[in-house]
C-alpha cells in the first residue's frame, strides 16, 4: 500500500489552487467583456457624434472663410469699380459732368462757409 507522499499532496493542492485561480480569472474576463461590450458602444456612438460635429464644424467654417473671402475682394474691388464707372461717364457726358463738379462745388462751399 502506497502511503500519499507530501509532496503529492502540496501539488494536488497547488493544482487545485491554480484550477480556482484561473476558474476565477475567467469569470473576471467574462464579466470584464460583459460591462466593456455597452461601453464601447456607447463610445463609438459618442466618437462617431463627435466626428461628425467636427466635419459641420470644419464645412461650416469653411463657408463662412469663402464669403468672407468673396465680400473682402467685392470692397477691394469696389474703389476700381467706382473710379472706372465716373471715367466714363465723365468721357460720355463731359458738359453734364462739368455742370455736376460746379453744383457740387457750390453746395461744399456754402456748407462749409457757415
Amino acid at each position: 500500500m502506497d502511503i500519499p507522499s507530501a509532496d503529492s499532496s502540496n501539488e494536488a493542492s497547488a493544482n487545485a489552487v491554480k484550477r480556482g485561480v484561473d476558474s476565477a480569472g475567467a469569470a473576471l474576463h467574462g464579466g470584464i467583456d460583459k460591462m466593456a461590450d455597452p461601453a464601447r458602444s456607447t463610445v463609438d456612438r459618442l466618437s462617431t457624434a463627435a466626428h461628425q460635429t467636427v466635419d459641420k464644424l470644419a464645412s461650416n467654417a469653411a463657408q463662412v472663410a469663402d464669403r468672407f473671402s468673396d465680400q473682402t475682394r467685392r470692397l477691394t474691388e469696389a474703389p476700381v469699380q467706382a473710379l472706372e464707372q465716373s471715367k466714363s461717364w465723365i468721357q460720355e457726358r463731359p458738359l453734364e459732368a462739368v455742370g455736376a463738379a460746379l453744383a457740387l462745388g457750390f453746395i461744399l462751399g456754402r456748407l462749409t462757409s457757415r
